[in-house]
Formats: structure tokens, sequence, C-alpha cells
């Protein structure tokens, strides 16, 4: 399997054949969403077409699982056998649990000192204390990334705040204790560790915690507005996203509810200490989309009857200027969106207007044209570099899988090819 799919796999499933990265996608039918793919540590190949991503679990188990070598990097020093023994236990396994179960690195008491440990990154708020400063108790950490930041919290005592931030933030929260009810412009909703959180910041009107024998432990994830703002232009023109008016909740026990708790515990895990963020930025910007996609395709709002209007303005012109931009920037860890984006179309119009005039997905595409530049490569005579760089420097990073997509397109082994350029076969 290659580390190409992940994301617009996800895109396909979640956002109706939509692929977020540059590499091959595969439709099993036009109604199956599956097949999709991402770029990871810059640009790498995830194939996840063995996945039921209507199965959750088994979605994020296999996606794990069957790329060990992938991960390796940021799962160090855990041992191989661990992530193993992960791979077979089907769900969720403790390596994803980790980073979003286990408790914040910072702790303390006194209701100022746990507002001092957010720093710069508190947003503007106004509060209601507990009522006992003294026996308040706090653990609490911030992970941020581009365009989104990982809080994870736990209190001894419940308290309260109204958001007075202007910024079209979308912040999406998980409780694993207490509960709390809040207030999102008109919407009253009661959160438990049953349901899922979400929230414009700039619409939080009341936010009231309430810690049940004596813990509360919740982990929010903090889409940026810049972030958001891409995201419902690609889809929506230039929906705003408190216009969207969302449902507030999402029940943990229906399928969206499912993938995006899988899909946060990936990102959680990936911005813990830096490990997926330091190594692959592009990768964490991919798994952000696809949450943000997963969201504004599946959760109730105003604008979600457009999503099933077809293309009227999509023509081949559009697809040709892809393809110029594509190849003008293969050197570059491209995504759809980027791609969409340099046209002047939605990707989801990118998407269909390849399927019409090219019978084929932009993904797909633009996998062929890297192969292509990699057969090139490995044709001239002065190319020095072994052939596993070569397969790096244009994106592949899981040798068997290139070696078996090269051989498929060019009939040939790629060292056969090295040897056919030197003379030697």
């Amino acid at each position: 399997m290659d580390i190409e799919r992940l994301s617009s796999e996800l895109a396909k499933h979640v956002a109706r054949s939509r692929a977020l990265a540059a590499h091959a996608v595969t439709d099993r039918n036009t109604h199956a969403r599956t097949g999709c793919t991402a770029l990871l540590c810059p640009v790498r190949a995830l194939d996840i077409r063995s996945c039921d991503l209507r199965d959750p679990d088994s979605f994020c188990a296999n996606w794990i699982g069957s790329h060990r070598f992938a991960f390796a990097s940021w799962l160090k020093p855990r041992p191989r056998r661990a992530m193993e023994l992960y791979c077979r236990n089907g769900a969720m396994g403790p390596i994803l649990k980790e980073a979003f179960e286990e408790a914040p690195v910072l702790s303390g008491a006194g209701f100022e000192n746990l507002l001092a440990s957010f720093g710069t990154h508190l947003f503007s708020i106004k509060v209601s204390p507990p009522r006992s400063d003294a026996a308040f108790h706090w653990r609490s950490d911030i992970s941020a990334g581009q365009g989104i930041s990982v809080w994870r919290t736990r209190y001894s005592a419940g308290w309260s705040y109204s958001s007075e931030s202007l910024d079209d933030d979308l912040v999406m929260a998980f409780l694993t204790a207490g509960a709390a009810d809040m207030t999102v412009g008109t919407r009253s909703a009661r959160r438990t560790p049953s349901t899922i959180a979400l929230a414009p910041l700039s619409m939080l009107r009341r936010h009231q915690m309430e810690a049940v024998d004596g813990s509360y432990a919740n982990v929010m994830l903090r889409f940026d507005a810049k972030v958001v703002a891409g995201v419902l232009k690609a889809m929506f023109g230039h929906a705003a996203l408190t216009k969207l008016d969302l449902m507030p909740t999402i029940d943990l026990s229906t399928y969206t509810g499912k993938t995006l708790l899988q899909l946060s515990r990936t990102i959680v895990s990936g911005m813990h200490g830096q490990q997926l963020q330091s190594f692959s930025p592009k990768a964490m910007a991919l798994l952000t989309e696809a949450a943000l996609r997963l969201v504004f395709e599946n959760v109730p709002h105003r604008f979600i009857d457009k999503l099933d209007r077809g293309p009227n303005d999509v023509a081949p012109r559009h697809i040709h200027r892809a393809i110029e931009y594509m190849r003008a920037n293969l050197h570059r860890p491209l995504t759809m969106l980027d791609i969409a984006e340099a046209v002047g179309i939605s990707d989801r119009y990118l998407q269909l207007g390849f399927r019409r005039f090219r019978d084929t997905t932009p993904a797909m595409y633009l996998r062929q044209i890297r192969l292509e530049a990699v057969h090139a490569e490995l044709l001239r005579p002065e190319n020095r570099l072994p052939i596993h760089e070569v397969a790096l420097k244009w994106g592949f990073t899981h040798m068997g899988r290139f070696a078996a997509q090269y051989r498929a397109a060019f009939g040939a082994s790629p060292s056969d090819t090295v040897k056919r350029a030197l003379g030697s076969y």
C-alpha cells in the first residue's frame, strides 16, 4: 500500500468523490465511496482500498496497521511489536488512544493559574470561575499547528465562560468525563461523553462545564478561521461559517459521529508532541481538511443542499489548465484544492470534470504523470540516483506499491528500465 491515499479516500467517502491528495483514487463503483489518496511526509502514498470506510474502526485500524513503516518515524521508540498488536486489535488500539485519553502534561491548582497556562492561545472570553478556587485542580496542554490546535483539559470542578472572540474559528470538542450546557447562537444543547460539540467560536454564547464525581475532561480541536473559510469556499462558494447555522451536537453512535471520532483521534495523536505535525505538516493539513469536509457534508446546516447540484460551468479548458498546472508543479506536494484553486473552479467540479472529459480522477491522472516523470529520469543514462531516491523525489515512498504501479504503467520494472538505460539489458 502507498501513503498517497488517506485524504482523498476520506474526501471521496465523506466529501462525495473529491480527492484531497495527489495520487491514485479508485472507485469500486460510482456509488461506493472508496479508494482515496493522501500526502504524508510530505508527499506519500496511502492505499486504503481494502478498508471499509463505512466501518470507522476498521478504517483506522487498517490505515495505521497497513503502513507501519510510514509511521515508524513518529511512533518511535514504540516497538514494532506494539504496532502489530495494535493492528490486530481491530478498533482504536492503545497507540491512537494514548494521546486522546492520556492526562494532559501541565497541572496545577487555582483558576488563575489555569488561565495563565493557556498563554497566548486563550481567546477572548468572559469567565465565571469555580466556586472554590482553593479546591480547584486542573491539567491542560495545547498543541498548535498550522491551521489547527488541540486543547486537552481536565478540571476537578465546573466553571463557565462565554466567548467574546470575533474570529470565525470552528471548535469541535469531545467529553471523556463530566457534562456541559452550551448555547451557540440561538441554539442550546447538552454535552455528554456520547456527543461531539460543534460551535463557531464567535457564536459560543455560553459554555457551562459540570464536573461529575469531581472530574471534567475534554479534548477540543480548534480549526483556524482561514482554513475553515478555504474549505467552505471550495464547497459552497463564499458561504460564511456563521451563516451555516450548524447543528451544535453530533451523536457519537451515528456514522458521522464515529468517523469524526476516529479521525479526530488520529489528528490528536499526530499533533501530540508534534510528531506528525513536525514530520509532515502537509499530512496534518490534509487530515484537517478531511475533518472539516466530513462536518460540512454530513452535519445539517443551511447550505448542505448545494452539495447535490451538478456542475454547470466546468469545461474542457479547465481540465486542460489543471493538467498544465500539474505538470508545472510536479515537484510540489499538490493537493486537489491547490489545483482547483489555480484553475478557478471548486475541487468538486475538478473531480467531475476529469471524470467527464478524461474518464479518470485528477488524483489518478497526477499519479500517472508522476510515474512518467520517474520513468523519464530512470531512462537517462546520466542518472546516478538509486531507484528509491528517484521514486521519493516524485512522491512515491512505498517501494512495493510503486514497483507494481510502475510495471502496470510501462510493462517493465524500474530496475529493468535502469538496465536498459545503461545498455546492459
